[in-house]
């Protein structure tokens, strides 16, 4: 039979569900434990059958967070995206997610649990909601990922609620503080570095990449086709745009 109902006592019910076999040959179950009626015991096996049917993991994953979001990390992210931003993925996890949350299992974390990290992020100070935000983004494109595994049934950053973005007011020179900055620029051995990024709106990044080839000194033109970007350990790398 691939689910049975034993009963334990008259609101007490253990639902299992046949899983195969292992290498020895044993019988492999899943025992969940269900208190109430017997109804509920035949709902909840009548639901893990119809997973099973669709090919869904009825299993619970027995790894800890922090382990499947190595596995995440190194098996999905580092071959889509930039050293860079895979470096902002990892510390985001890093330094605000596994100290709380690494080590509980991945299918015993809860949207409880993810909120309550984001609250206190939100008790420091120095965080914004972009932070937040951004570490939000990054977890919940994992569980997505633990989801589509079938590793988990959904997705508990789905449920929370993310602090607003402050909106704040673009600053920009004025005509009279731009004529000044220029002034000043001049009696700097970098003033023409600072005359052109305030000419071209260019970031440093940008500015600090250009190769004589990417300017048209006759067009008056300047094409940016690369960034300069600070990595760990005091390395400078060029990325391409």
């Amino acid at each position: 039979m691939a689910g049975q109902i034993i009963k334990r006592s008259d609101k007490t019910w253990t639902v299992r569900i046949f899983q195969g076999r292992d290498e020895n040959g044993r019988r492999r179950y899943i025992n969940k434990t269900i208190h109430g009626t017997k109804k509920d015991a035949e709902k909840h096996r009548t639901g893990k059958l119809r997973d099973k049917d669709l090919g869904i993991n009825i299993e619970p994953a027995s790894e800890s967070l922090n382990k499947y979001l190595e596995k995440w990390l190194q098996g999905v992210v580092r071959s889509r995206v930039r050293e860079a931003t895979f470096d902002d993925y990892k510390y985001l996890l890093e330094r605000y997610v596994t100290p709380k949350l690494g080590a509980i299992k991945l299918c015993n974390i809860s949207s409880i649990d993810i909120q309550k990290i984001y609250g206190e992020m939100l008790d420091q100070k120095e965080l914004s909601a972009r932070t937040v935000r951004m570490t939000h983004a990054v977890l919940s494109s994992a569980m997505k990922q633990a989801v589509r595994w079938h590793m988990l049934v959904r997705n508990p950053c789905e449920f929370i609620d993310l602090p607003r973005l402050a909106r704040k007011e673009m600053q920009a020179l004025s005509p009279e503080e731009a004529s000044r900055f220029l002034r000043v620029a001049k009696a700097d051995r970098l003033g023409i570095v600072f005359s052109f990024a305030l000419a071209t709106g260019m970031r440093p990044e940008e500015y600090l990449s250009l190769k004589w080839s990417d300017l048209d000194l006759q067009a008056g033109t300047a094409t940016v086709r690369r960034t300069l970007v600070w990595r760990k350990g005091g390395r400078l790398v060029f990325w391409r745009t």
